[in-house]
């Protein structure tokens, strides 16, 4: 890396091998007579595929111990209907009458984009899986030139789109699990503003209408494809986002990961190697104080398939101080990286406890917190790797400081159960999650999959991840900042209350190192309880999760009245696999489970996650942390089965009932959680260095400020849980 200037090395390589696998064909005459020069000029493209063996991104290549690389084999893409055109461009220019305009119109058909894998460049034997997308696609730009900034007149107008695509995944080869984003929707459509470059690199700015949508759906079935969905593809979830970005501004910039050098005790985040760097933001109002409209953005999660009941969350409001300010953008992540990086060439940590990431963060208060980047332990040796290749993605100084204002239930007829639907109903209610000062440090490596061992050990994902989002005061301290807080709270919005209750000024870290992503397959099918041991499977050996902060009462939107109930400290530590899984036939919801071992946890060489106090639970008086309640030095097996989140609309379980939205699990301690926790730690070379034999009894010391009062020890048992939402 270069120390004391920027600079930006990028490096595009095509690799074809053998060249005719590139199927670009002569043009007929019949075909060159399809370029049309009238008032603009029409370019069409065809031809039953495009393929390529091989796409490299090479990184950093002139630099000796920086290079990487991500390579992307079996490239290939094909229209799904052979009368259509494959790329048809139209360029034409044009006057506003004071300025000259130049429009870019193209449409790619209905095609098939496959990508039989995706490798790292040092480690070309493993692969992060097998990629699909089936999807049409236009694009329209029209400007003074294809980048020319003004973000004063704004002449430019920029729409990206598809529509009802399908876009799968699979780990390994055929018949083996696989999830799917179906019906999936997304446009970005900029009527006017401003496409330009900078010094820095593309800039695209104004008022965006926007819409991502999709249904999550799982797969184990022989019927599979990756072309087509059919009745065997399972629903999961249905999530989406649609509305308007206000005031919004997206960035593409040059340079990747960051030197440790260090400005007073931070790090320096111009210093960059070579790579990718993005910047977005927006308001979800144009103006403070704006009514609400039916283009305004909105946040739907709900059933996928086509009984979908949703939850719509509208109205979103920016944080405000105590004059009624808001704050100046609802979401802004300025510092979003990509890269590629050999081992011990991380970013460095981030630090727990203040706002110095760097030298800075230990005399201020905090602790840093990293990963060894290049280093997977654990597992078997067809795994585990050290000095490895890292593929990283980067968070610094992110921002999401609006919520929402009011929440809308629908859902539509089912003509299996003969439910006749529910038209919208909406309600002045909100469930507030605002998030400040986000940091994170993702390191993404090729293989781990135990579908089909040993050779399915080189296809999946491992990764180390590190996230935190902190309420730093006025001197960089985990402490109160209403304005920029990280708030958890269920809110009464209707104006003659705006009362939120939950956690304010909150702090929540999250750290997985060596975690693998699995998608695990049903083997005994998705009958009853069998869908449970399939899905989306998460696990690290080392783990920690800590959230605290106070819990109280708060006044909307201001924050300038507070109730505190309880400081409330809980951080955990240990090994954590959860799983979200397909529902059990014939019925539609996230289904999901987990495993923890709470264990004394050790700092490894060159990663840092440990508290040092172990895993515990705290409860103290509001602003008195030495007047305390701690459970401390908790150990043992917990898991949690049988889990499901599920939406319900108004009448469906019976005539009169309300909609409701309710989350409920079966909670197993000690030896009753034993099966599950064997469960979650397949992989694992020797399971019983995490703690033990499974079974162990869940165990705690009980103290009340400094005095001990006793022990508390469960070494089995089980607990029902259940909680629900609706409207009274």
């Amino acid at each position: 890396m270069l120390v004391g200037k920027k600079r930006w090395i990028w490096s595009w390589l095509i690799t074809v091998l053998p060249a005719g696998s590139l199927a670009l064909q002569p043009m007929s005459e019949a075909e060159l007579a399809r370029v049309e020069g009238q008032d603009g000029m029409t370019v069409a493209l065809d031809g039953p595929a495009l393929s390529a063996q091989q796409v490299r991104w090479a990184i950093d290549t002139p630099l000796a111990g920086e290079a990487g690389g991500l390579y992307i084999n079996g490239l290939s893409l094909s229209k799904m209907n052979a009368q259509d055109t494959l790329l048809k461009t139209e360029l034409d220019v044009g006057s506003d009458g004071s300025n000259a305009l130049l429009s870019i119109n193209s449409e790619l058909a209905r095609s098939r984009l496959t990508m039989d894998g995706m490798t790292l460049a040092s480690e070309p034997g493993r692969s992060f899986g097998h990629w699909a997308l089936v999807a049409p696609l236009t694009f329209r730009l029209q400007n003074r030139g294809i980048f020319f900034r003004d973000e004063i007149n704004n002449p430019a107008s920029l729409y990206i789109g598809i529509e009802d695509a399908s876009l799968f995944y699979r780990q390994n080869w055929f018949y083996h699990a696989n999830i799917t984003l179906d019906n999936l929707d997304f446009f970005w459509d900029m009527p006017r503003g401003s496409v330009g470059v900078t010094s820095d690199g593309l800039r695209v700015a104004g008022d965006v209408n926007y819409l991502l949508n999709f249904d999550l759906l799982y797969k184990f079935h022989p019927d599979q494809d990756m072309t087509t969905v059919t009745d065997n593809d399972k629903p999961m979830l249905n999530f989406g986002w649609e509305g308007t970005l206000y005031d919004t501004v997206f960035e593409v910039r040059g340079g990747g990961v960051w030197d440790n050098t260090e400005t007073a005790g931070a790090y320096d985040y111009s210093n960059r190697s070579g790579g990718l760097n993005f910047g977005l933001s927006w308001n979800y109002k144009k103006n403070q104080g704006d009514a609400v409209k039916p283009t305004d953005l909105r946040w739907q999660i709900g059933r996928a398939g086509g009984n979908q009941s949703l939850l719509e969350f509208g109205d979103w409001r920016n944080l405000q101080d105590g004059s009624g300010n808001r704050v100046a953008k609802g979401f802004n992540f300025p510092n979003i990286t990509l890269d590629v990086v050999p081992a011990n060439k991380g970013p460095g940590g981030l630090c727990w406890g203040a706002g110095l990431n760097g030298s800075g963060c230990a005399p201020a208060g905090g602790k840093m917190l990293e990963f060894a980047v290049g280093e997977i332990a654990g597992y078997s040796a067809n795994v585990n790797r050290s000095n490895a290749e890292a593929m990283l993605a980067l968070i610094r100084d992110g921002n999401l400081l609006a919520y929402s204002n009011q929440v809308t239930v629908s859902a539509q007829p089912d003509a299996s159960t003969g439910y006749a639907g529910m038209a919208p109903e909406t309600y002045n209610w909100g469930l507030i999650y605002t998030l400040a000062n986000i940091h994170a440090n993702l390191s993404l490596y090729p293989g781990g999959s135990q579908s089909d061992t040993p050779g399915s050990e080189a296809q999946g994902f491992m990764a180390d991840v590190l996230l935190m989002t902190q309420t730093l005061d006025g001197s960089q301290q985990q402490g109160d900042n209403w304005t920029k807080g990280t708030h958890f709270l269920i809110a009464d919005t209707d104006p003659a209350v705006n009362m939120g209750l939950g956690m304010i000024n909150s702090q929540f870290l999250l750290a997985a190192d060596d975690m693998r992503v699995w998608l695990k397959n049903t083997w005994a099918g998705t009958a009853g309880l069998n869908a449970y041991q399939g899905g989306i499977d998460l696990l690290s050996p080392r783990a920690r999760m800590q959230f605290k902060g106070l819990l109280g009462g708060v006044s909307l939107p201001r924050g300038d009245e507070v109730v505190g109930i309880a400081g409330m400290n809980l951080n955990l530590e240990g090994l954590a696999n959860f799983r979200i899984s397909p529902p059990p036939d014939g019925e539609n919801y996230l289904a999901y489970s987990s495993a923890i071992r709470l264990y004394s946890v050790v700092d490894q060489p060159g990663s840092n996650l440990v508290s040092g106090e172990g895993s515990f639970w705290s409860i103290s008086e509001p602003g008195r942390s030495d007047v305390e309640l701690r459970l401390a030095n908790m150990q043992g097996d917990i898991a949690i089965t049988e889990g499901r989140l599920e939406l319900t609309a108004r009448n469906e379980t019976g005539a009169g009932e309300p909609p409701q939205l309710t989350l409920s699990n079966k909670i197993l301690f000690g030896a009753s959680a034993q099966d599950r926790i064997d469960d979650g730690m397949i992989g694992l070379a020797n399971p019983s260095s995490y703690g033990g034999q499974v079974g162990q009894a869940v165990k705690a010391d009980v103290h009340f400020g400094t005095d001990r009062l006793g022990d508390i020890v469960v070494p089995n048992g089980t607990l029902k849980a259940t909680i629900g939402l609706l409207p009274q």
